[in-house]
Parts: C-alpha cells; sequence; structure tokens
C-alpha cells in the first residue's frame, strides 16, 4: 500500500488545488462526465472479463469455427463455398439449425419402415393379429404403383404359430405343387442332390413335407436332360415342362421338339407353366405371346396334360384362347393368383375342374386381395404351392435369402389362421387337390 500512496499523492493534491481555482458549475459538468467514463469503462471491463471467461472454456478457435459451421449451414452455396465433406441431403435438413426434427414422432415414421413396438414374433400380448407397414409389397402386388402416393397404414392379419410348424405331425402332410428346383440350385451355387439340399435345409423342411412338383420353364434346359434328369431321380419329384410367357419369343421349332421329349418322361405330370403376362416384366409382342401359348395348349390337349397356367394382367385374353382350344372341363392349376377374388370367382366358374395356387404371398400383411381369395375359395379348388425360390414366408424365416419346398407350410398355416380352421384340414383338402390334378 504504501509505494501505492506515494505515486497517487501528487494527482490527488493536484486535483484538489485545481478544484479550488475552477468555478463551481464547471467542476459540476466535469464530474458528471468523469463519473459517465468510469461507468463506461466498468461495463467495457464486465465485457471482456465475460469474453475472457468463456474464451477460457471454449477455445476462440473453436468459437470461430462453430460460427463457420453455422454460417455454412445457412449459405444455399454451402457444397462450393466449404472445403469439409457435407453431409448428405438427408441428413442435412435434419441437422438444420432451424428445423432441428430429428426427436418428432412423425420424423421416426419417416425414417423407420416399421413402428417403434416391438415385432408380433417376440410379443405373446400380439399374438392375436399381426400389422405391418405396406413396405413388403412383392413384384406382383396389384396397385403397386400407387403405393407411393398413399399414407402408411396398418394391416391386420390373423397370426399362426411359425415355430411349431417344423415338428408338426400330420397323417396326410402336403406337396409343393409349384417351385423350380433348377432356378433354387443356380441361385444358391448348389452342385449336390436334392436329397443332399434337405438335409442341409432340416431345419426349415417340416416333418409334414411330402414332396414337390418341379416346373421347368425355360426353352433352353429342356433338352438338357442330364440337368433336370438328376431332379427326377429323387423320390417324390415330379416335373412339368413348358415355355413361360416370358420367354415366348426363344419359342421355335427346335425348342417344341425338345419339349415334346421332355414330355415322355414318366415322372412328367402337366404342360407349364405357359400364358400370358401382361406386366412390365415381359418384353414379349402379345401377338407373340398369343401363338406360343395356343401351341403349347394344343401340345397339353394331345398328351392329355394338365395345364399350369402364368396370367399376369391379361385375364380375358387368356379365358378366351383357353375356351378356343380346351374342352370346359379340362384340368388347370391357376398358378400364383395374386389378383381379387372377383377374378377368381369367373375363373372358377369358366373351368369347374380348375384350382387355384396360393404361395406365400398369403403371409405378406399387406396382400389384402390374396387374404380375401384365400377367405373365400372352397378348400376342394385349392393348391399349396411356394413358386420357389421366390416369396419367403414373413414369419419365422428371419435370415433366409430363398424359398424352397418346405416352405409351402407356411401356405397352408395362414390360409387355416385366414379361415379359422384346423391347419390339418388344409392340408387333407389340398393333399386330395394335389393328387386329382397331378395324379401324386
Amino acid at each position: 500500500m504504501g509505494p501505492l500512496l506515494l505515486y497517487y499523492i501528487p494527482f490527488l493534491l493536484g486535483n484538489v488545488l485545481k478544484s479550488f481555482a475552477t468555478p463551481t458549475s464547471v467542476r459540476k459538468t466535469e464530474m458528471f462526465t468523469k463519473s459517465s467514463t468510469s461507468l463506461k469503462r466498468s461495463f467495457s471491463m464486465i465485457e471482456n472479463d465475460d469474453v475472457e471467461e468463456t474464451a477460457s472454456f471454449t477455445p476462440k478457435t473453436s468459437i470461430k469455427r462453430i460460427q463457420e459451421n453455422l454460417n455454412s449451414w445457412r449459405s444455399p452455396n454451402r457444397h462450393q463455398s466449404s472445403s469439409r465433406k457435407s453431409l448428405p441431403a438427408k441428413v442435412e435438413t435434419d441437422f438444420h439449425t432451424s428445423s432441428n426434427d430429428a426427436y418428432d414422432k412423425q420424423s421416426q415414421y419417416r425414417r423407420r419402415s416399421y413402428p417403434l413396438s416391438k415385432s408380433p414374433y417376440h410379443s405373446p400380448a400380439t399374438k392375436r393379429n399381426f400389422s405391418s407397414y405396406r413396405t413388403d409389397q412383392t413384384p406382383y402386388s396389384p396397385g403397386q404403383n400407387a403405393l407411393h402416393q398413399q399414407k402408411r397404414r396398418r394391416f391386420n392379419l390373423p397370426y399362426y404359430d411359425a415355430f411349431d410348424l417344423m415338428s408338426l405331425e400330420s397323417e396326410s402332410g402336403f406337396i409343393d405343387s409349384h417351385c423350380h428346383l433348377d432356378f433354387i440350385f443356380q441361385r444358391q451355387n448348389y452342385e449336390g442332390t436334392y436329397a443332399e439340399y434337405q438335409k442341409e435345409h432340416e431345419n426349415t423342411f417340416p416333418k409334414s413335407y411330402r414332396g414337390c412338383l418341379a416346373i421347368f420353364c425355360n426353352p433352353f434346359t429342356f433338352s438338357k436332360k442330364d440337368m433336370w434328369g438328376k431332379f427326377l431321380e429323387e423320390e417324390n419329384v415330379w416335373a412339368s415342362f413348358g415355355c413361360h410367357p416370358h420367354n415366348a419369343k426363344d419359342y421355335d421349332d427346335h425348342v417344341e421338339k425338345s419339349l415334346y421329349a421332355a414330355l415322355e418322361h414318366s415322372k412328367v405330370r402337366a404342360l407349364g407353366e405357359i400364358g400370358l403376362d401382361y406386366s412390365n416384366r415381359n418384353n414379349c409382342l402379345k401377338t407373340t405371346q398369343f401363338e406360343v401359348f395356343r401351341r403349347q395348349l394344343r401340345i397339353a390337349l394331345e398328351k392329355q396334360l394338365p395345364v399350369v397356367i402364368h396370367c399376369r394382367e391379361a385375364h380375358d385374353d387368356a379365358m378366351g384362347i383357353m375356351k378356343e382350344i380346351l374342352p370346359i372341363n379340362y384340368t388347370i392349376h391357376l398358378h400364383c393368383f395374386t389378383d381379387t377374388w372377383e377374378w377368381a370367382q369367373k375363373w372358377l366358374n369358366e373351368f369347374p375342374n380348375l384350382c387355384i395356387g396360393i404361395t406365400n404371398v398369403v403371409t405378406f400383411p399387406s396382400a389384402e386381395s390374396v387374404h380375401e381369395v384365400a377367405k373365400n375359395i372352397p378348400l376342394d379348388r385349392l393348391l399349396l404351392e411356394t413358386d420357389a425360390p421366390y416369396f419367403i414366408p414373413k414369419r419365422g424365416c428371419q435370415g433366409m435369402r430363398w424359398s424352397h419346398p418346405g416352405l409351402a407350410i407356411h401356405v397352408a398355416a395362414q390360409i387355416a389362421a385366414l379361415k379359422s380352421i384346423p391347419i390339418e384340414e388344409v392340408f387333407q383338402s389340398t393333399r386330395n387337390n394335389t393328387k386329382r390334378v397331378y395324379n401324386i
């Protein structure tokens, strides 16, 4: 304190002497000015202290970087002006400073295909109804193009226990009436036998499985007996040959000759799958499809073989051509039906010996038209099929990439749930239908 007093004493004495020499009015004005200046200095010191205190916790470089980042988000040309890697547009909107909706309920459902509730597989309380959003559409689901214009909504589907199906004992069992064993082996690069394949996948082949009808619809495979012949050497495997409408442009006299030869095999039970396909998946001309369809129907009539029909968005034309060539009571399998119950009724009424095949599309919660068909179709007009390797069931098959004939049990289980009947009743009826149509 001593040195400070000695330092300030000359200034204090000078100010006192000056105040006595100055008039009172001038002295008051100077005092007011000095007090205002001191107040300003005090406020500036407080501001500086706050800045310094903040700087002690956050470096100036960090503050500058935050300000630059905020400015870059607001800038319309932020991708060009900023040297950092930009986030995708969808993420940028989520983290925009003026509209951070990361925890908004609507944005939760926008970023998730399914709600946040637990899956019915793990919740016993939800066993009565299985609900989902319309995000599991198949290529064959009707009205698929309009889905993106509709709001997501829930679909209720009766529950069935998928985990006890593999060990289910059945007196009659079931037969998969339509599958593609050659496609299954090609897609999985499998080189063993079908018996070995069943052993390797025994966890998903149920005890009630009794066999399958293998469809060979690629015209280039008709002459490759060394390929399809090994499947027919297996027990409880039968066959059907026919040119798919997607391959109609490849059908010629040479293919027809090889088709005749393949149909001579003792385990052949039908001709197909054949038909018409007007969907955007098929690039064959309608006139070409008409010609190939007619030629193969005449072969089936000549050989007295049932026909397996593929029909997509072509019901009127297909029924018209079939009524031209086939007798009204001809044996027909309308395969993988995914249209409405009204169209199903027309087919059933036009051909009294026609059976409709339903695949695992019936297990998809959004396939409402197929659910309606499964509820209303008489059991004596129904066939079970997988169309494997396509259409994996929605229950009990997590992690599977391709379907196989053993999974037709899920079709039976879902139909039984929709009709509120025991699954054994579905087994018995469809087994009788398979025997009547294919003699197996």
